[in-house]
């Protein structure tokens, strides 16, 4: 697979001119190489594909981590490694991920790089990794199952008295046990804090379940190096007729949209069509995007949002994620994993989303 990755890349510097790419984005480069380091927000490793080869540069911590290593050492730094393959390969055109590539390192590239062109690229290897190819689909249906089970499992132990953070341990330890792990520290929202699209369950107040209270729970797994995200709702006692009919609203809205995503729409147009579902059934806009790519991180291409310039395509691992909030009382959001095939979405993740009751 990772040959196929690379192959493909190569096609597409062909047709921007390119005669290399220096990739430096930690998830990029796990992407098309197989190799991690220690942390994802550290500048420790980087990976150069030229026409006809790859080049791994890494520091000796990594030496017993993968063969074909090029070593960054203090006497042979990455600029000299790159000087000798620019001049031995001719490398004439050399792109860089603009979004990702710090201005001091650009400096320095363009101080010792200059018979070379230094090219900015956006989303090269990100547009890429949004089609998702079999092993990756496997390994995320795989991550979707994990966090079925583990709402499976978790929500017997939610009960009245419990905090919102008690809840979020909860889910962690389960999956920790089990040798998985976050895809994210969990949302756990109760009551007015739920009204909060992106609450901070961490820093939050820690609020206890009472009789009557509505509970978000956003979280996903991660298990080789894949994730899943999904988001249910739960509720401590039969909820108001009122509360209740806005979530099944909710539902109906997020299962038209998910059953919306055709291969060559545009998913702005989905997204519009979400939130204009929501506003026929009287519910609140969200202030959030619809829905998002997951893979390697749990942010990817493709964007659902009304700035959206994408479209849908076969095999997107794409969210669902509609919601309503009511600032200062309560909020509701039901999100799914979800996979595009040739006949539409398929939700991966399959936890029930009937109107939850503990």
């Amino acid at each position: 697979m990772l040959d196929e990755r690379i192959k493909t890349l190569r096609n597409t510097l062909k047709e921007k001119g390119l005669n290399a790419l220096l990739v430096s984005n930690y998830y990029n480069i796990l992407y098309l190489s197989g190799f991690k380091t220690l942390v994802d927000n550290e500048r420790e490793a980087w990976l150069l594909i030229t026409e006809n080869a790859e080049y791994l540069f890494t520091d000796y911590r990594y030496a017993s981590a993968v063969h074909n290593i090029s070593f960054i050492t203090p006497e042979k730094r990455l600029i000299k490694h790159l000087q000798e393959i620019v001049e031995a390969k001719n490398i004439k055109t050399l792109g860089f991920e603009a979004e990702d590539l710090k201005f001091n390192e650009h400096q320095s590239f363009r101080k010792y790089l200059e018979k070379t062109a230094l090219v900015p690229t956006q989303g090269l290897v990100m547009n890429q990794r949004g089609i998702k190819d079999e092993e990756e689909i496997r390994k995320i249906e795989t991550t979707c199952k994990i966090s079925d089970q583990c709402m499976t499992d978790v929500i017997k132990e939610i009960t009245i008295g419990n905090t919102e953070k008690e809840i979020a341990f909860k889910i962690e330890f389960w999956l920790k046990k089990k040798g998985y792990d976050l895809a994210f520290y969990p949302i756990v929202a109760v009551d007015e804090n739920s009204s909060i699209p992106h609450y901070d369950t961490r820093s939050g107040n820690d609020k206890m379940i009472e009789k009557g209270s509505l509970i978000l729970v956003d979280f996903g797994a991660k298990h080789n190096d894949y994730l899943s995200d999904m988001t249910r709702m739960v509720f401590a006692g039969n909820p108001r007729t009122e509360i209740a009919n806005q979530y099944n609203y909710l539902l109906e809205s997020q299962i038209k949209t998910l059953k919306h995503l055709k291969v060559g729409s545009d998913l702005k147009k989905t997204d519009s069509f979400c939130r204009k579902e929501m506003r026929s059934k009287g519910l609140n806009d969200y202030s959030h995007s619809t829905g998002h790519g997951v893979g390697l991180e749990i942010h990817e291409y493709p964007k659902m949002s009304f700035l959206s310039e994408d479209k849908v395509e076969p095999d997107q691992i794409i969210t669902v994620e509609p919601g309503f909030y009511l600032e200062g009382k309560w909020g509701m959001r039901v999100e799914d994993t979800a996979r595009i095939t040739k006949n539409g979405a398929v939700a991966l993740t399959k936890f029930t989303k009937d109107l939850l009751i503990v």
